[in-house]
């Protein structure tokens, strides 16, 4: 049975409606849920949540932003975690999205390299159940250690979608978690996965590659490439994902997403957005063609694929349930 996991979130999404989908989630054979960590969210006690409302599936955060925390804390609330469901949870850790955490939080964004390497290094040995002393560019521990040192491995994830990001998470992190990846991403990806590890003394295949994959089983094309428009666009408005775009084929599309976004015509970086973008970067149809889509990137060199259902108008319940009822291994 080929591994899959599950991305939980939406705005219109309730707690009750998450632990609802993670459970069904699991009795279709998903691997593992991941939750992202949005601005009024905590994602780690959503974690708790969800552990504590099934029996076998993993819950990874995914991601929490490094910026907003640290090492020291977030590896003692997810060790926390553990405790409670033993080898079933992951720490996911990435840069988040800076807008967002300088507007919406008042944080200073600064070096993302750095924070995100040291912060996953501290949090790795601390999981582990070292009493961590660590003198760096970032942090500065004379000695913590967690309380409850987790029974079974807590594997820390990092986000990364460009070159380096990518080899810094080969050399420190035990998975790369990806977003917005084309078959042909993962393919140059697992590449600079891969030399990351070897310069660190690693195996290669010590990281697990994951990527988050939006995905929408339906019949109903039109409506799915409206709503995948509106979130490619929406993304377009960072200047990270515009730089992204650009490498993976995409450079006239960031250029002009760059221009509208200047306006804040949110209208005008929708109607960048063609079905070119849109095929390239969505996976969508009946279940079979979702699942072949899937087959691609699992042939690219994708470990595991994250379907990221997204709402179309409809109940997003609905739209999250049918998703993952037809992207499940059984169905296949």
């Amino acid at each position: 049975m080929s591994a899959i996991g599950v991305r939980i979130r939406d705005a219109d999404l309730s707690l009750a409606d998450m632990r609802l989908l993670a459970t069904t989630a699991e009795g279709a054979g998903y691997e593992s849920a991941w939750l992202p960590e949005s601005m009024g969210r905590d994602a780690v006690a959503e974690l708790i949540a969800l552990v504590s409302a099934t029996k076998r599936i993993t819950v990874g955060t995914g991601i929490v932003p490094v910026f907003g925390r640290q090492p020291t804390l977030t590896a003692a609330a997810v060790a926390t975690a553990a405790a409670i469901a033993p080898g079933r949870v992951i720490l996911g850790i990435g840069i988040g999205h800076r807008d967002a955490l300088v507007s919406g939080h008042g944080i200073a964004f600064s070096r993302p390299l750095a924070h995100t390497r040291e912060f996953a290094e501290i949090a790795r040995r601390l999981l582990r159940g070292e009493s961590v002393e660590h003198v760096g560019d970032i942090y500065r521990i004379g000695r913590f250690r967690v309380d409850c040192t987790p029974s079974s491995p807590v594997p820390v994830y990092v986000a990364a979608l460009r070159p380096a990001m990518l080899r810094m998470a080969g050399a420190v992190a035990d998975g790369v978690l990806m977003n917005w990846a084309t078959p042909a991403r993962i393919r140059e990806a697992t590449e600079h996965v891969r030399a990351g590890a070897r310069e660190a003394g690693r195996s290669p295949g010590d990281v697990r590659i994951a990527s988050y994959l939006r995905t929408c089983v339906s019949d109903d094309t039109e409506r799915v490439e409206r709503a995948s428009r509106e979130q490619i666009a929406w993304y377009g408005s960072m200047v990270y994902y515009r730089n992204y775009f650009s490498e993976i084929g995409f450079a006239a599309e960031a250029a002009a997403l760059e221009a509208a976004w200047a306006k804040g015509d949110a209208a005008a970086a929708a109607n960048v957005v063609d079905r070119r973008m849109i095929q390239a970067l969505t996976i969508y149809g009946s279940p079979t063609e979702c699942r072949e889509q899937l087959a691609a990137y699992r042939t690219a060199g994708l470990d595991l694929p994250i379907i990221a259902p997204f709402p179309i108008g409809e109940p997003v319940v609905d739209t999250f349930e049918r998703t993952i009822a037809g992207c499940a291994p059984a169905a296949g």
